[in-house]
């Protein structure tokens, strides 16, 4: 049996392409996911094109070659985060290490000696110089053609007649003889080195520049937001704080001005090479030709004041990009890792997210909740439970993060809407977006982007925190505390936040009361044994004093009630509106700071959710 993780179903038998991280082994016997601390249950590719599972064989969906090198800056600052993970402490930023960008935007050993080479101009004195070899070959051909005699010319003429033209009396005059051609020989071996040679670093090159090009969109998309004009300053503020943990403002500029130079270094060198393979020895070079990976340094290869300077920067490229090859077991074991590495990342995320509820912990009260994050193998779960129960609590949120670096090949949306389970988010790099940063929408249906590359990472998921748990907080605004006794009832004290209604013996609370009037009226709620409604009274009021709080600013608020049932809650210091509106029957509640409502200006700020 496996365990399809985005559906949550078991199933019998893997479809033919297996996408990588979404299936889980499960114990036959039992049924219950096999998973432990080194996450053999999660069926991840070993980098083969093709896998045998219990006598069915099966192919991994993969990601496109063209994304291969995003792929591969996307891991590299995956194992940088997670190697940086701490349980105690700040949380770290889950935004690009500065690590990975000050690694990458420095040349390399390889880089300085390749641009050193190229500008003494080593390379180019071998394409349009190169040594070659002399290639004889004998041929037997008319007199006219022939400038010199092969070896052994004259007894192939004795014994051939037909060579002859015609017999004299002093000798033959021939028509034809075996003569010896020579013939320019490029292909030698330091050709076929340089020729490979060129293949290699304009592989390389290509490879590089992707990668510098990548940093440097998302440093300057970051760069941006310090002088934003269009986005909300608080939006930015927050989003260059998350920034900041790993990039001063200073070294960011200092960051995006080194990329800059180390690409017109690279891109200058990659067109070089290019204007290299395009005329000279390269083209006399037959493709076919190749090199191990042991260079054998032969005399030119040793001491031509040129021909060197290829085996120095064939030995320096092979040290950069290495030449063993990981096997099927190291990549699986691989993939296992960095899937939980994702995992963990998606929690650092969603801990950011949850910082004005549970502050730098995993479980706290806010309101009159209390609020858990868990870790459930490879999913996160928000679970919400009432401070004054002794429940295991609900769960509000999960979110599955899925590390598919390829297109979607099925969409589940519409399989999790039909079931009966709490608000399910898929997290996926969404790796393939061309731009690979922040994106308009905050979420697509079900799916969430959640990549370090993505500068509005936490404000996506703040957004779902913040519309489940403010839905929670006023879904139970107005709502009438029933059968409560008629002595309570006429003993109430005079106070606006108060409406009584005797005939139906229930009353409702409007605003905050004053700590009086609440010991009073749960004193005498206490007195008459109602101890569901002195509970009733204490959830309405902390979910009141909460509202109170504006949850942008945290300043005061003051929350006006809107008959029949709803409320308006402008704040004056950040200038955030909440408005609860309808009847008891469908009601609606919209947050909107400034009177902005877009994702992209103001973030997990401003929504509107169904209640």
């Amino acid at each position: 049996m496996w365990i399809d993780r985005l559906t949550g179903d078991q199933i019998d038998r893997l479809p033919d392409v297996i996408e990588p991280g979404r299936y889980l082994d499960t114990d036959p016997s039992s049924g219950r996911q096999v998973l432990d601390s080194e996450g053999s249950g999660l069926l991840v590719s070993d980098g083969t094109e093709s896998v045998v599972i219990r006598g069915q064989r099966h192919i991994f969906a993969s990601a496109p070659k063209s994304l291969d090198q995003k792929v591969d800056l996307f891991e590299r600052i995956l194992e940088t985060i997670d190697s940086s993970l701490e349980d105690d402490g700040d949380l770290v930023s889950p935004l690009m290490p500065e690590g990975v960008v000050n690694e990458d935007s420095l040349l390399n050993a390889f880089e300085l000696k390749l641009l050193e080479i190229i500008d003494a101009g080593h390379l180019h004195q071998i394409s349009m110089r190169p040594r070659l070899d002399l290639h004889y070959e004998d041929e037997v051909t008319d007199v006219a053609r022939a400038k010199k005699l092969a070896k052994g010319a004259l007894v192939h003429l004795a014994s051939h007649s037909e060579c002859w033209q015609r017999q004299t009396l002093s000798g033959v005059i021939p028509k034809r003889v075996k003569a010896r051609f020579s013939e320019d020989d490029f292909n030698i071996y330091e050709n076929r080195v340089y020729a490979r040679l060129l293949d290699k670093i304009e592989q390389y090159l290509i490879w590089r520049v992707g990668t510098l090009l990548q940093l440097q969109s998302a440093v300057t998309e970051a760069l941006e937001f310090y002088g934003a004009n269009d986005l909300h300053h608080r939006l930015t503020e927050e989003i260059c704080k998350l920034w900041g943990k790993a990039f001063t403002q200073d070294s960011t500029s200092k960051a995006s001005e080194q990329l800059a130079a180390t690409l017109e270094h690279l891109e200058k060198a990659l067109g070089t090479i290019r204007g290299l393979k395009q005329s000279g020895l390269y083209l006399l070079v037959s493709r076919s030709a190749q090199i191990g990976n042991g260079l054998h340094l032969t005399n030119i290869l040793s001491h031509d004041q040129h021909y060197r300077h290829l085996a120095v920067l064939w030995n320096e490229l092979k040290s950069i990009v290495g030449g063993k090859q990981a096997t099927p077991e190291e990549r699986k074991e691989q993939n296992v890792i960095l899937n939980h590495a994702y995992s963990r990342y998606a929690g650092l995320v969603l801990r950011h997210a949850l910082l004005p509820y549970l502050g730098n912990k995993l479980s706290s009260k806010w309101a009159r909740f209390n609020i858990e994050l868990r870790q459930v193998g490879f999913d996160w779960q928000l679970v919400l439970s009432s401070a004054d129960s002794d429940s295991d609590g609900r769960i509000l949120l999960e979110v599955i993060p899925w590390m598919s670096m390829g297109s979607r090949l099925h969409d589940v949306s519409f399989v999790l809407q039909e079931k009966e389970r709490p608000v399910t988010m898929i997290a996926w790099p969404n790796i393939d977006d061309k731009s690979l940063c922040s994106g308009g929408a905050a979420t697509e249906a079900i799916w969430v982007q959640l990549s370090p590359f993505d500068l509005y990472c936490v404000e996506r998921f703040g957004l779902l925190v913040d519309k489940l748990l403010q839905s929670e907080l006023v879904s139970g605004y107005s709502a009438a505390i029933t059968k409560v006794p008629t002595k309570t009832l006429k003993s109430m004290p005079f106070d606006a936040g108060f409406e009584v209604n005797e005939e139906k013996h229930q009353f409702r609370i409007l605003k905050a009361l004053t700590n009086e009037h609440l010991s009073k009226v749960e004193s005498s709620l206490v007195h008459d044994n109602a101890l569901q409604q002195t509970r009733d009274l204490k959830r309405r009021h902390e979910e009141i004093v909460e509202l109170q709080k504006c949850p942008v600013c945290s300043g005061p608020v003051e929350v006006v009630h809107q008959a029949p049932s709803g409320f308006i809650a402008a704040c004056s210091s950040c200038k955030t509106n909440r408005y609860l509106r309808g009847n008891a029957m469908e009601r609606e509640y919209e947050q909107s700071l400034d009177g902005l409502i877009s994702f992209e200006l103001v973030g997990r700020r401003s929504f509107l959710c169904k209640l």
